[in-house]
């Protein structure tokens, strides 16, 4: 997120009025640290390509929003047609918003520029419509790596810290997450306790850190690899959505209920603020 000089000095007001982020937070933040660290090390860093040890991808992701953007990772599995066959968002966002509700979270997001507010990890309105996706950097992992980021995700949603606009946002949390994997990133966005810069450019600068291919198109979801109930909110083709019931190919773990196709735009405008 980039502000200019006025929201700067916002910057500068509230580190000098919060004196950072409340003891617990900063504590659970070291403990993610310190095991992002010790897994980082024991595993290889992600591959820019496909192979079939590496079936399980991460996308670091920025898309267009009411005000400066939003910033989130979609991570899960391909097959060997390199179609989506299960998949999960993970973004950082003040408490209230969702996929269902427009502006859910506005006054959060609103107070959360002065004093931090209560956050959510997961997915929010407007992360599934692929018209307003940004910037993407794919990358490739295997199993053990998949398990372990997983892991990972589970223990922040578990130890939430407060969102603040400055200190604690979604652009520190896709930070986290690319440091966890072992990816290159900035040296000044490694070392930083917050990052200030627009959605796309952080995920502009780790895919050119890791020396990724620009202009990556979006995956593909595998045909019956959702709900029937879904996949006819989604418009998926009846046949597709019976031959999902009848043979229940949802890969080994079924998406969530109201789970939708990976890239399928939406049928309403997004309107929600940056997280």
């Amino acid at each position: 997120m980039r502000y200019g000089i006025p929201l700067l000095f916002c910057v500068s007001l509230a580190a000098a009025c919060l004196h950072g982020v409340p003891a617990h937070a900063q504590m659970i933040g070291q403990l993610n640290a310190s095991n992002a660290s010790a897994d980082s090390a024991a595993a290889s860093a992600p591959s820019n390509k496909y192979s079939p040890s590496h079936r399980f991808f991460v996308e670091f992701r920025a898309r267009n929003a009411a005000s400066y953007g939003h910033m989130y990772v979609m991570y899960g599995e391909v097959n060997e047609r390199h179609e989506v066959i299960r998949s999960e968002i993970a973004g950082f966002f003040p408490a209230g918003d969702s996929r269902t509700c427009e502006n859910c979270s506005v006054y959060n997001w609103t107070i959360g520029h002065v004093v931090p507010v209560a956050s959510e990890i997961g997915a929010s309105d407007g992360d599934l419509e692929e018209q307003y996706v940004l910037a993407r950097y794919r990358v490739w992992i295997d199993a053990a790596q998949y398990k372990k980021l997983v892991a990972y995700i589970k223990q922040r949603k578990a130890h939430l810290g407060p969102w603040h606009a400055f200190l604690n946002n979604c652009v520190t949390f896709g930070r986290d997450v690319a440091v966890f994997l072992n990816l290159h990133v900035p040296p000044l966005m490694r070392i930083a306790p917050s990052v200030v810069m627009y959605p796309k450019d952080v995920v502009e600068w780790i895919r050119d850190a890791n020396n990724g291919e620009k202009d990556q198109g979006p995956l593909k979801d595998a045909p019956g690899a959702l709900p029937v109930e879904v996949a006819a909110r989604v418009h998926v083709k009846p046949t597709q959505a019976a031959d999902a019931s009848a043979t229940g190919s949802t890969a080994e773990e079924k998406p969530a209920p109201n789970k939708r196709l990976a890239n399928k735009p939406e049928e309403r405008k997004v309107t929600s603020a940056i997280h």
